[in-house]
């Protein structure tokens, strides 16, 4: 991917979902006012995480966060993205997503229910749903209050993510991509994680550049949101970054000290799910029968590993009294301070993860931040979590049968012959999960940070607005060559 840091500077405003965002773009922030921008922040919900984050960690001076967007959705306008959001989930894609079309159909008013008794549709059909429904938004006038709200800012270039939530708190960032549309302002969307693009809201109105980790994202963008390949840009996980980083000397000797785990002694880390992927005490239920199966292992490698569970930071409340009853079995932490994670209880987790001979999860962004610390991970069917695994695109680009980074098991004596595979040194090796790590979460080559390129993509596209500032010209800046740039730098 060509690189166009220039240091050229400018103003960029980003504007998140809420301040828990600066996990996925934390680093990006930091290392745009790094190359000499001034970076502004506003928020759909900026009181969500409370009122301590103004800015994120390693920002300086040129970075401020001004609250909440102003501006409200008027009713025909979210009626219509509703609409929208449900008909997408009807097309042959999402033939086996009952589960997400079923959360979707919450969401609808009650005048619109009827359509969740519509079959499934073919895929023409909903294609030209969405273009009308384009058209129909492209007439709906912009929130005037958000209008004036970018007007004032005179940003060079504008980052929004992730566009697609769905709810009370959600189309106001759709108005922000049509006030930078009204004044010209280039607007670059972000899939902030790696399930965002298959699992909620429709990309309602186009934006200028679409920034997604990896070429599967690039083929959702393009087909599950009939968004131009041109405006794509595959720029890696931004968000996974730090992951690559080299562990401190010393560090995973000292966390298996402080749980007590002799050395030698095998470690299986069972990582979980967020409240939506692993609801009520679903996952407690499967833990228990898990480390019963463990236990009666015929293979001492399985049968005697220490085992460690680590609750999602979204998830503890059914963690809170568990009492696992075995005593090479422990929960921990069984609380978090809040999102996103503190730089210790980061490091905590690497610990947790390096230490670990195999990881084990339901549908959970750590199964790739094991994979990426070269750590065996596997999961189970289980059907108390059809809806997490069956019915989401998104579990599939896992499975090792889609050439993804995740041994599948049908049964937990299938799972517990894998995991005595893995610890016995008979299992397939890392190198299918490596090429994983280097398509899903650095397709630019896994030594590069993704936070440059996709710096490098904010800074081409506020390029435009710029040099559009300097000549003189009006309204949209050269849209044919934006194109063209957009397409180019899609090469590596």
């Amino acid at each position: 991917m060509t690189s166009y840091s220039s240091g050229q500077g400018g103003r960029a405003l980003f504007v998140l979902h809420e301040p828990g965002y600066y996990r996925f773009y934390g680093s990006t922030i930091v290392e745009m006012e790094r190359r000499g921008w001034d970076v502004v922040l506003a928020f759909d919900r900026p009181h969500k995480r409370g009122q301590e984050l103004r800015t994120p960690a390693g920002a300086g001076a040129k970075v401020r966060s001004v609250g909440a967007l102003p501006g409200h959705i008027t009713e025909p306008a979210a009626t219509l993205r509703l609409t929208l959001d449900y008909v997408r989930y009807l097309e042959p894609a999402f033939a086996s997503s009952g589960y997400l079309r079923r959360r979707m159909g919450k969401r609808l008013p009650a005048r619109l229910r009827f359509l969740t008794r519509l079959p499934r549709l073919p895929r023409p059909i909903v294609t030209a749903a969405i273009a009308l429904g384009r058209l129909i938004e492209r007439c709906l006038p912009v929130d005037r209050a958000v209008l004036e709200f970018v007007r004032r800012l005179e940003a060079d270039v504008i980052v929004v993510s992730p566009v697609v939530m769905v709810g009370e708190h959600a189309g106001l960032q759709t108005e922000v991509i049509k006030a930078g549309r009204a004044l010209g302002v280039p607007v670059i969307a972000g899939a902030a994680s790696w399930d965002h693009l298959s699992s909620k809201g429709l990309l309602r109105v186009v934006p200028d550049a679409v920034a997604v980790w990896n070429d599967t994202q690039a083929r959702e963008a393009e087909s599950l949101h009939r968004i131009r390949r041109s405006r794509i840009m595959v720029t890696g996980a931004q968000s996974l970054d730090h992951w690559f980083d080299a562990p401190a000397p010393g560090a995973v000797e000292t966390f298996r000290g402080q749980l007590g785990i002799a050395p030698g002694r095998r470690v299986i880390l069972l990582v979980g799910s967020s409240l939506k992927m692993a609801p009520g005490d679903t996952e407690v239920r499967f833990a228990t029968q898990w480390l019963a199966a463990l236990r009666a292992s015929s293979s001492p490698e399985v049968r005697d590993a220490f085992v460690i569970v680590r609750p999602h930071p979204s998830n503890t409340r059914q963690w809170q009294d568990v009492d696992l009853q075995d005593p090479a079995a422990v929960i921990t932490p069984r609380g978090y301070t809040g999102m996103p994670l503190s730089d210790g209880e980061v490091e905590a987790f690497r610990q947790a993860l390096l230490a670990s001979s195999a990881v084990v999860g339901i549908n959970t962004t750590a199964m790739i931040e094991a994979a990426i610390l070269r750590r065996p991970v596997l999961t189970v069917r289980d059907a108390s979590f059809d809806h997490s695994q069956q019915e989401t695109l998104h579990f599939g680009y896992l499975s090792d049968a889609q050439n993804g980074c995740v041994m599948l098991a049908h049964s937990l004596s299938e799972h517990v012959r894998q995991l005595d595979d893995v610890l016995s040194g008979r299992g397939p090796g890392l190198d299918a999960s490596d090429r994983f790590v280097a398509r899903f979460v650095r397709p630019h080559g896994v030594t590069t940070p993704a936070t440059a390129h996709l710096c490098d993509a904010i800074e081409q596209l506020a390029g435009h607005r710029q040099r559009a500032r300097v000549t003189g010209h009006r309204g949209r800046p050269v849209a044919t060559d934006h194109s063209v740039a957009l397409s180019d730098s899609r090469r590596h």
